[in-house]
């Protein structure tokens, strides 16, 4: 079973029809964008639809999406109701699929700008044997804030994490803002059953079923697939997503639990390393082994962000090998306590 991302010259298979599905709520102010870019994609040589689910807005966004309803491809579905067992944006989402004319499906969020290759791109990798794909995204703000590179180079931590992940058919991570999967793999792991009650995991928690009933999945860190992500200057939106991803811990594979365990001592014993070394209790063993350590990180981290053109962030690990261990123990004990916002 392939695992790996094929070369170029591999694929060699007509193009699929696609379903393009996207849920707002209360996203007048990202739509035009996400809108404009949809407009911009290229042709692929097979149909496609983009299907958007005003999810309960309160806000504008029917009106915005009503002047695009009919164009480039898009049917605008006014979702007020709501569906047995299925919280949050799942709700928005399975009414997409529901209506979804095709099986391959391209999920992306309000608050993206698509590239004019991506359906090309999604396309070219989509034999009819895969089932999955992952692309990677980046992170700018619509404020000009200066601290996003930091975020950017967690983020391409995470895609690091979810492409080995998936190479390995152990789901770690996914982003939802732009994976693509099959109906009929979707179906065939009963959905979101099981999930639905949940405001989150529609992207790694689904993952984690449907691995095992995929037959090829990859993740994609090519350029002509990366979509940018828009955020405005919020510290408490950034907050609760952070203790939204921690606390499904619970509901995480054993195999990941028992990673996830590893890597929150992996970290404390890390800094406990240089706190001796600062007060100088410790020796040139504990010296040698926290050298190791960081030189193998730091190619590790260069290797990925070479693979998505970002090597310029490489830079920040030497600010991050301190910050991200702090954050990912603060955000382990804060997401089991639960409690967050979403919307």
């Amino acid at each position: 079973m392939k695992r790996s991302l094929p070369p170029k010259a591999a694929f060699n298979h007509e193009s699929e029809p696609i379903s393009v599905i996207i849920a707002a709520r209360n996203e007048a102010h990202n739509l035009p964008r996400l809108l404009t870019s949809l407009a911009q994609l290229l042709p692929i040589d097979a149909a496609y639809e983009v299907i958007i689910v005003n999810d309960h807005s309160t806000d504008d966004s029917l009106d915005v999406l009503k002047n695009w309803d009919g164009q480039f491809g898009i049917r605008v579905l006014d979702f007020q109701q709501s569906l047995e067992g299925i919280v949050g944006k799942k709700a928005a989402l399975q009414k997409g699929i529901d209506a979804a004319k095709y099986d391959v499906l391209a999920f992306t969020d309000a608050d993206c700008i698509l590239p004019e290759t991506w359906l090309q791109e999604i396309t070219r990798q989509m034999s009819p044997q895969t089932d999955y794909i992952l692309g990677y995204s980046t992170i700018i703000s619509e404020v000009g804030e200066s601290n996003l590179s930091l975020i950017n180079f967690e983020r391409s931590v995470y895609y690091a994490l979810a492409g080995a992940g998936i190479y390995e058919r152990k789901p770690i991570t996914a982003m939802a803002c732009n994976q693509v999967y099959r109906k009929s793999l979707f179906n065939k792991a009963g959905g979101f059953e099981g999930i639905a009650h949940l405001l989150s995991g529609d992207d790694d928690l689904l993952l984690m079923k449907m691995m095992p009933f995929a037959r090829e999945a990859y993740y994609n860190p090519a350029p002509a697939m990366q979509v940018v992500s828009v955020e405005g200057k919020s510290v408490s939106k950034r907050h609760n997503k952070n203790i939204r991803r921690a606390s499904k811990f619970r509901y995480h594979p054993r195999y990941l639990k028992l990673m996830s365990a590893f890597v929150f001592c992996y970290f404390v014993l890390f800094y406990t390393a240089i706190i001796m070394l600062t007060l100088g209790t410790g020796n040139m063993i504990i010296l040698g082994v926290v050298t190791l350590k960081s030189l193998f990180e730091l190619g590790l981290s260069q290797s990925h962000l070479a693979m998505v053109h970002k090597t310029h962030l490489g830079i920040l690990y030497f600010t991050q090998i301190f910050v991200f261990p702090l954050q990912f123990i603060y955000y382990a004990l804060r997401g089991s306590l639960g409690g967050y916002k979403w919307k």
